[in-house]
Parts: structure tokens; C-alpha cells; sequence
């Protein structure tokens, strides 16, 4: 764990999206029935979002 050094950054402050998007699919519960998928190809655009009730066998 890091010792505090009195300053404060934002979440995922000097990550690029692609780098946001790797870290929480990393971190997605792999008990999660689309765990495999959660994140690894979507850009952020809300209108774009898995359905996440979808089939993921289709």
C-alpha cells in the first residue's frame, strides 16, 4: 500500500481510456455471468453499452 504524500489525484488520472477500460476489465468479478467480455471492447459511450442482460451465448 502507498504512503499518503499530501497530494490528491483523480481516478484514473494519466491513464489513456484504453488503459482505464484494460484495468476494470481485469478487475470485473469473475463470477460474473459476462465477466470474459465486461468492458474489453466498449468505448464509453453510454448509448454503446453491453446489455447487461444479454445472452452471452447469443
Amino acid at each position: 500500500m502507498s504512503e499518503p504524500t499530501g497530494r490528491s489525484e483523480g481516478a484514473g488520472e494519466g491513464l489513456s481510456d484504453e488503459e482505464m477500460i484494460r484495468t476494470v476489465a481485469e478487475q470485473t468479478d469473475s463470477t460474473s455471468e459476462h465477466a470474459d467480455v465486461a468492458g474489453k471492447d466498449w468505448d464509453g459511450d453510454p448509448s454503446t453499452a453491453p446489455d447487461p442482460k444479454a445472452d452471452p451465448a447469443g
